[in-house]
């Protein structure tokens, strides 16, 4: 053995406060969660479409302004529009916006031929 000091180096985490510029958009940061200064997150308000359901109301694409703009994983230099699908978050810029909500309209026309078709088929099974 020998009688040399041991050293070893420990990455600890130091808590800080950091001041960063907020958009008027954002919603604040009351909950204070980020640990990192990546994790630093704007979020507006969120909408959503609403739709009552036998278990109350039930709230369907809720989508809000977002922007991570220290982000290294998915760097986001200017805000985008998160939309909630499926239980997953989608993030999308204006252009991406206008083809899913292109995409949501063409479902939308869908549903309302099947609207006619349900109408075509109760009719007949009331004969």
């Amino acid at each position: 053995m020998t009688s040399a000091p041991r050293t070893v180096q420990v990455n600890v985490f130091v808590t800080k406060s950091l001041e960063i510029d907020e958009p008027d958009w954002c919603n604040g940061h009351d909950d204070d969660r980020a640990q990192y200064k990546a994790d630093i997150t704007h979020n507006g308000p969120e909408v959503a479409a609403v739709v009552d359901t036998r278990r109350g109301p039930a709230e369907f694409l809720t989508a809000w302004i977002s922007r991570a703009p220290f982000s290294e994983l998915a760097p986001e230099p200017l805000p985008l529009l998160a939309i909630e699908v499926g239980g997953d978050i989608i993030n999308c810029d204006p252009d991406e916006v206008r083809s899913f909500t292109n995409l949501v309209r063409a479902h939308c026309d869908v549903l309302d031929q099947l609207a006619v078709e349900l109408q075509r088929v109760r009719e007949s099974e009331d004969q």
